[in-house]
């Protein structure tokens, strides 16, 4: 009885370990991490150059939502309002390089938990005006303006 106890707590345990450590390496072990595995994988995509419609961007966009929908989470309250609005204008311009013009089209037309979880993120962070300003992103704040009125 006691080993078959100890067997299922080992079981357990590892099991535990084991999901533990798919989320640290999908998501980061910390916040450093996490953003720069990030830029790394905005950067392969942008590098691929893929046409819209190349099914080359399902594993661009797979790993994509995964950070947005899980992973950003995790790591926001250790981040700050600067790294923020990065992530965020980030996720913008990969939205851009995937649709091209395409993209108001991808924004209104569809209602999927990544492009929600952009809005709201992104209006939360962008509607306050001195962040804009402390992050010298006074353009940023009319290409916003255009998308808020286009969201709504």
């Amino acid at each position: 009885m006691l080993a078959q106890t100890c067997r299922y707590l080992c079981i357990a345990g590892l099991t535990a370990l084991f999901f533990s450590a798919c989320t640290r390496s999908t998501c980061g072990a910390d916040k450093t991490a996490f953003l720069d595995q990030y830029h790394d994988l905005l950067e392969e995509a942008r590098s691929a150059d893929l046409p819209a419609s190349d099914p080359g961007w399902s594993k661009y966009d797979a790993a994509f939502r995964s950070y947005v929908e899980e992973c950003y989470d995790l790591h926001e309250p250790e981040m700050t309002g600067r790294e923020k609005r990065q992530f965020w204008r980030q996720s913008l311009r990969y939205y851009y390089q995937r649709y091209g013009d395409g993209l108001v089209k991808e924004l209104k037309g569809k209602d999927k938990s990544t492009l929600r979880k952009i809005q709201e993120e992104t209006k939360a962070i962008f509607d306050e005006p001195d962040a804009l300003f402390d992050d010298a992103a006074k353009g940023l704040k009319e290409d916003w303006q255009e998308l808020k009125e286009r969201f709504e």
